[in-house]
C-alpha cells in the first residue's frame, strides 16, 4: 500500500512533457558517476557511455537522465566528480543549454530534489583549472518524475527513477547514505557488496519488480524506471513495464530510445572487428515498438 501511495503521489505531481513523431529521446538510469576512485562504478564504462553522448547530440536526441546520475552518497563533494568526468559533463551542459536535458532524482541523489544543494553545486561549479567558480547547469531543476504525452492518446508514460516504496532508498535513505559513505566505501575494496541496492540482491529486485508490475497493470500506466539496474522491455499486451538498465554493467551501457513514434531498448559495447580493432557498437537489444501499441487514443473512450 505505500509504494502504491508513493507512485500515486508522483504520478499526479510529474511534470508533462508533450512529444510526437518528431521527438527523439534517450533515456540513461543509474550511471553512478563517481570521482574517479575505487569506488567510482563509472569510471570503467566512461568512454563507452561518453561515446553514446556523442552520438545522441549530434543525433538531435533529448537527453533524460533517470535517477543516479551522480553517486551523492559514497561523494559528498560534486565538484570532485565533475573534475573525474569534464568531458562527460561537458556534453550534459550542451544538452541542458540547448533545453534538451532533464534531470530526474533517484536515491543516489535524492539531495538534488533541494533546490539550494542543486543551485550551490549544479548551476555554477567550481573549476580547478581557473581556481574559480563557472556557469554549468544554470537554472537546472531536478524532478522526482516526468510524465510523456504522446500526441493525441489519453494515456502517458511515466518516467521515474524507481526507487518510491524501497524504504532503505526512499523514506531512510539519509541513512542509507550514512552507512555506505562511513563503512561500506571501506568494505568495498576487500569485496562486500552493497546490502541496501537492489542491483546486488535479487530476492529485492524482484520484490520491486513484482510490486511495481502490480501498480501499472492496475493503472493501465506504461512506465519506464531505472533502479534495480535490470532491463526490461516489455511486449505490447504484457504488462507495459520498461528498465533502462544501467551505465555500469561490465563494459556496456543500456539506455531506453524514442524515436519516431517508436520505443527501443539498447547497447552500447566495446566490440572487435576482424582485424582486432576495438569499436563502441549501438545494438538493438529489443524493438522498436510503435507507442501506440501500447496506449489508447482519445477515440477508444466513450
Amino acid at each position: 500500500m505505500y509504494t502504491e501511495y508513493k507512485l500515486d503521489k508522483a504520478y499526479e505531481e510529474a511534470k508533462h512533457v508533450s512529444i510526437d513523431d518528431n521527438s527523439r529521446i534517450v533515456i540513461f538510469s543509474d550511471a553512478h558517476r563517481g570521482d574517479g576512485s575505487f569506488t567510482d562504478e563509472f569510471a570503467p564504462n566512461e568512454n563507452i557511455f561518453l561515446h553514446a553522448l556523442q552520438y545522441y547530440y549530434s543525433e538531435g536526441y533529448s537527453l533524460i537522465e533517470n535517477g543516479d546520475s551522480e553517486d551523492l552518497w559514497l561523494n559528498n563533494d560534486f565538484k570532485y566528480i565533475y573534475y573525474a568526468h569534464p568531458d562527460v559533463y561537458e556534453l550534459v551542459r550542451k544538452f541542458h543549454k540547448q533545453n534538451r536535458y532533464t534531470m530526474i532524482y533517484g536515491n543516489h541523489n535524492m539531495i538534488m530534489r533541494s533546490e539550494s544543494y542543486t543551485k550551490s553545486n549544479f548551476w555554477r561549479v567550481f573549476d580547478f583549472n581557473s581556481g574559480e567558480e563557472i556557469p554549468f547547469l544554470e537554472d537546472l531543476e531536478p524532478l522526482e518524475a516526468i510524465r510523456l504525452r504522446y500526441r493525441d492518446f489519453i494515456e502517458d508514460i511515466f518516467v521515474l527513477h524507481g526507487n518510491q516504496g524501497d524504504l532503505i532508498n526512499d523514506e531512510f535513505w539519509t541513512g542509507s547514505r550514512f552507512f555506505l559513505r562511513k563503512l561500506w566505501r571501506h568494505l568495498k575494496s576487500i569485496g562486500f557488496q552493497s546490502p541496501v541496492s537492489p542491483a546486488k540482491s535479487e530476492q529485492k529486485r524482484h520484490k520491486i519488480e513484482r510490486v511495481y508490475s502490480k501498480w501499472m497493470e492496475r493503472n493501465e500506466q506504461m512506465t519506464i524506471v531505472g533502479h534495480t539496474h535490470r532491463p526490461k522491455f516489455s511486449q505490447p499486451g504484457d504488462i507495459p513495464y520498461f528498465n533502462t538498465g544501467s551505465a555500469i554493467r561490465p563494459r556496456r551501457v543500456q539506455a531506453i530510445e524514442i524515436l519516431g513514434g517508436s520505443i527501443s531498448l539498447v547497447e552500447w559495447r566495446i566490440r572487435p572487428t576482424a582485424l582486432g580493432i576495438l569499436q563502441v557498437k549501438r545494438k538493438i537489444v529489443d524493438g522498436p515498438k510503435a507507442l501506440s501499441k501500447y496506449l489508447k487514443r482519445k477515440s477508444a473512450i466513450i
